[in-house]
């Protein structure tokens, strides 16, 4: 189990329209994510599916993606950093807890401000002393922004929003590669050796092994993560075909 203090909180977004994805994100994380972090949810409505021990933070559905994520973190003023995540992103194994917790002092430290949980594409980078499965972005680099799992410090997140609070997701990461370098954060990413390469952009990372993603264009990313989430539909006992596989 990883032990944080009281400046830091989990905070996942969702909406209702994935509630069948739930079972498997909230079963997943709890077998494999032993941490005494208060978990937040960012969700358009209240839900009896979701689980008593999380806290639900309403956001406008009518609002763009930014604007509905900067509105939660508003509501999370208690905590300096999140750990942050999607319901789609889940762990298929236990993570590297010691790791995880230098990540955390890194950002506690105001060393860093964002530490994202895996590789992804073509970057420039330095290695962080001391922390060999860390590597921090040159501002040089193209892409840096990126949703995925990653310690935030929670007011920097914000920032980086309300450079284009009124888009899409997908605007969102492409827009945010200058709005970071604008704001000249201070990234940095994990990275194991030898790595498995997942499609085009992703790398398997043992220090937080999770799905990157579980769904894609509305459908289960079966063709990348066949093996994890074969087990998934059957512990959870979910109907792939439902929703569809891609």
């Amino acid at each position: 189990m990883i032990q944080f203090d009281n400046d830091i909180c989990h905070l996942t977004f969702t909406h209702s329209d994935c509630k069948d994805i739930w079972p498997a994100y909230f079963g997943e994380t709890k077998k494999f994510l032993k941490s005494n972090m208060p978990h937040y949810v960012c969700v358009d409505r209240k839900d009896p599916a979701l689980p008593e021990y999380v806290r639900p933070l309403l956001y406008n559905p009518a609002d763009p993606y930014p604007k509905r994520l900067h509105s939660c973190l508003e509501q999370l003023r208690d905590y300096e950093i999140v750990f942050f995540d999607h319901e789609d992103m889940f762990l298929y194994a236990e993570p590297n807890y010691e790791d995880l917790l230098a990540y955390y002092h890194l950002i506690q430290e105001k060393k860093l401000d964002h530490i994202r949980l895996i590789k992804g594409g073509f970057n420039f980078s330095k290695k962080v002393t001391g922390v060999p499965t860390l590597r921090q972005f040159s501002l040089l680099s193209k892409w840096i922004f990126s949703i995925q799992p990653s310690f935030w410090r929670r007011t920097v997140l914000m920032k980086v929003l309300e450079e284009n609070l009124f888009c899409n997701i997908w605007d969102l990461e492409r827009r945010s590669q200058k709005a970071v370098k604008k704001l000249r954060l201070k990234a940095a990413y994990s990275q194991t050796p030898r790595a498995k390469r997942r499609g085009w952009f992703h790398f398997d990372n043992t220090v937080y092994p999770y799905i990157a993603t579980a769904i894609g264009k509305g459908k289960w990313n079966f063709s990348e993560y066949q093996e994890e989430l074969g087990k998934v539909f059957s512990e959870y006992n979910i109907d792939p075909n439902v929703r569809g596989i891609n």
